[in-house]
């Protein structure tokens, strides 16, 4: 087992790995400030205008498919690596859907005819009973 553990720390794909995982840590702070940014500008966006901005929503929806992909590549999870060693991820897929539930959302929705209230705040006498002020 001692020659096992030895070869393990001497495989140079390891160490590789390494710094390619302390590469793409650097890669994500960056890009975790860049999301926050990206979140905190669509937030005035909505906040004045009412609508979202379709390229802010594309670059939050890239960001987001990319934090993801370092994150499957940081817990082994994949053994692709993220932008810049693979092409930057569109994030169109997850637009699309995002625009598919906003529209969902804007259409009125059918709604059932109120029920009448079940009790009232003040009791009603019982039959039989007379109402009395004291």
């Amino acid at each position: 087992m001692d020659e096992d553990l030895k070869q393990h720390v001497r495989d140079s794909n390891a160490w590789t790995r390494l710094l390619f995982m302390l590469l793409f840590t650097v890669f994500y702070g960056v890009a975790e400030m860049v999301l926050t940014a990206v979140v905190v500008f669509q937030f005035l966006v909505v906040l004045l205008t009412g609508g979202r901005n379709a390229r802010v929503l594309s670059l939050g929806a890239s960001l987001s498919t990319y934090a993801y992909q370092v994150f499957r590549f940081l817990t082994y999870n994949s053994e692709q690596r993220p932008f810049p060693f693979a092409d930057w991820p569109t994030g169109r897929l997850l637009v699309e859907q995002a625009e598919q539930k906003a529209t969902k959302k804007a259409s009125p929705r059918q709604r059932r005819p109120a029920k009448a209230a079940t009790k009232s705040a003040v009791p009603t006498p019982a039959a039989g009973e007379s109402k009395t002020d004291d």
